[in-house]
């Protein structure tokens, strides 16, 4: 039986990426927000040690390519993905310290936009015309949603937005290291020892060495809680490299899109956090602009500026940026 052409098996993948997503993330609120648990960065440290030993079990504890690291290749390649990664996990459970799932999710969607940014300034990669007028609805659709939530606060925006540029610089460096050594599930666990030596660190400065843990230890309902949403975390990071492995990338796109309003209704139900119809139209205009970034954004290669047409005698073609990398119309 196919459902989109779709078995069964890929079917159920999707959905329970899905599911755990959705719940990953109202995990961590209801963790601290209704349990009372106010310690992010020892939820995100239990988080990774699932993930680690998920991950481990999935590829049997063996990584052929990091036997060819030395200790010095890995902390100058492996160690500041890791410092990303770490940030960008470690922002976004501090966001939901202060902020709501549905108005922290929103703000995630911008992501396509900090990607972008991070590239031209950065690694100074050009993109074509498309790719800068996505920008315009990304950005002003966040702007919207912004100006509709009711529970505003300035330090969980900080953080919400922090984790969006933490992720795209982690995103860009990770790429580098998967196309030379390591595959998404290998590199998950190559880089959990480099995180959790991050948020172990952070917790202690941040949150105390002993009062997490005593009150954790002392509260069994959040004991349960925190193990649980670590289990969550793990089954999502498993269950998103098979998803990758099952969706297109439109596919997978889709599924990212749709995982936001499902966020918002289940924050809404949780917490009573209300959403307002400024936030809405705001997220259908942020989702526009990704879906036309998605597909006709491309980055401008130095080659594309000087293209040679053998007809023209050898003459340089005129470049336009709206038109760079996109195939060649079929001549009639």
């Amino acid at each position: 039986m196919n459902v989109l052409g779709y078995g069964i098996g890929e079917i159920a993948i999707i959905v329970a990426n899905f599911t755990c997503n959705v719940a990953l993330v109202n995990s961590v609120k209801y963790i601290q927000y209704t349990l009372h648990y106010p310690y992010p960065l020892l939820i995100s440290a239990v988080h990774m040690v699932f993930s680690w030993l998920a991950c481990g079990v999935y590829v049997k504890f063996n990584v052929p390519a990091l036997r060819e690291y030395t200790l010095k290749r890995y902390m100058v390649e492996v160690f500041p993905v890791a410092a990303m990664a770490s940030a960008s996990i470690g922002c976004g459970n501090m966001a939901l310290k202060y902020i709501f799932p549905s108005f922290h999710e929103l703000l995630q969607q911008t992501s396509p936009a900090a990607q972008v940014l991070v590239c031209v300034l950065i690694y100074h990669q050009r993109y074509n015309l498309p790719t800068y007028l996505s920008m315009i609805p990304i950005c002003g659709g966040a702007i919207m949603c912004s100006g509709g939530e009711v529970n505003f606060n300035v330090i969980g925006v900080t953080f919400s937005i922090g984790a969006v540029l933490t992720r795209a610089l982690k995103n860009t460096m990770q790429s580098r290291l998967m196309t030379t050594s390591f595959t998404n599930i290998e590199l998950l666990y190559v880089l959990a020892p480099a995180n959790l030596f991050f948020f172990l660190s952070g917790s202690f400065l941040f949150e105390g060495v002993l009062a997490p843990t005593r009150e954790l230890i002392s509260m069994p309902t959040a004991l349960f809680a925190v193990v649980f949403s670590a289990l969550l975390a793990c089954t999502y990071n498993l269950l998103a490299f098979k998803m990758l492995q099952v969706l297109s990338p439109v596919g997978a796109m889709v599924v990212h899109t749709l995982k936001t309003p499902a966020t918002l209704m289940v924050s809404t139900v949780l917490f009573g956090n209300k959403v307002g119809i400024s936030q809405i139209i705001g997220f259908v205009i942020i989702t526009a602009g990704v879906y036309y970034y998605k597909n006709y954004g491309k980055e401008v290669k130095p080659e594309d500026y000087q293209k040679i047409d053998p007809k023209n005698g050898g003459d340089p073609e005129e470049f336009d940026l709206e038109l760079a990398d996109r195939p060649a119309s079929p001549r009639l």
